[in-house]
């Protein structure tokens, strides 16, 4: 019994760490699409057409012109 608890413990530790990790992916996979949309602008209009937080947005990661 002892053993089955501690399994199951175990296991829902893992879980829980293992959701966090996927929140953090996610959190990060936001900001890297919130990043090709910009790139994507950026190629479509030039650079010159692109707000004041998006040119130091595409400045701050130097992404290529």
């Amino acid at each position: 019994m002892v053993l089955f608890c501690g399994l199951t413990n175990l296991f829902f530790n893992e879980q829980r760490v293992l959701i966090r990790h996927e929140k953090q992916q996610i959190v990060e996979l936001n900001k890297m699409d919130k990043m090709l949309n910009i790139s994507k602008k950026m190629t479509i209009q030039g650079y010159d057409k692109l707000s004041k937080a998006e040119k130091q947005s595409i400045d701050k990661y130097n992404i290529r012109r």
